[in-house]
């Protein structure tokens, strides 16, 4: 069981992985740089690597009798988890340093844009709202591999904490009798 477990969860992270790509380099391809702008954002809200992992555990629960311990649950998203943060961290690396060296600049000032808009709204200070956007222009012109590597330390936290809830919806451990 433990075979099929990493095979299935290294074969979901590449899904997983794939299609975040293809969004991503998809929106990037648009040539415009507020879709891609919006395509991340909305790629990181809509949970459909977790709906796919859900349906895909909860048929490896099913060819395993429909049983399926939390320690295996959690083996099989945490896994495929891992393999989407790698590739989303490699495919950011290659697309914001070696295929469009400019993409970091534009998306700062989309997004600077889009927080002065929002502060102002919220009814934040002039004052306030600039040292805010002062602290964020130190280091835009260009996504390092370390903002990369921090970035991807980031998201394994968070993708562990949503791979412990789908290890709680798709886990069915076996009942013993007395």
């Amino acid at each position: 069981m433990n075979d099929k477990v990493l095979k299935q969860g290294i074969r979901y992270g590449l899904i997983g992985g794939i299609l975040f790509l293809v969004i991503n380099y998809g929106a990037w391809a648009s040539g415009n740089t507020n879709t891609f702008v919006t395509a991340r954002t909305l790629n990181g809200f809509i949970p459909y690597i977790i709906v796919m992992l859900i349906i895909a555990g909860l048929a490896l629960r099913k060819s395993n009798g429909n049983v399926l311990s939390f320690q295996q649950a959690l083996k099989f998203a945490f896994l495929a988890y891992i393999i989407v943060a790698l590739t989303e961290a490699i495919g950011n690396y290659i697309l914001f340093n070696w295929i469009d060296h400019n993409l970091t600049a534009k998306v700062f000032e989309i997004t600077k844009a889009k927080a002065l808009k929002m502060m102002q709204a919220l009814g934040s200070s002039d004052s306030n709202i600039e040292d805010r956007l002062n602290q964020k222009s130190a280091d835009t012109n260009q996504t390092t591999l370390k903002n990369v590597v921090l970035g991807l330390g980031l998201d394994l936290v968070w993708y562990f904490c949503k791979a412990l809830l789908i290890a709680l919806v798709i886990r069915k451990e076996e009942k013993f009798t007395d």
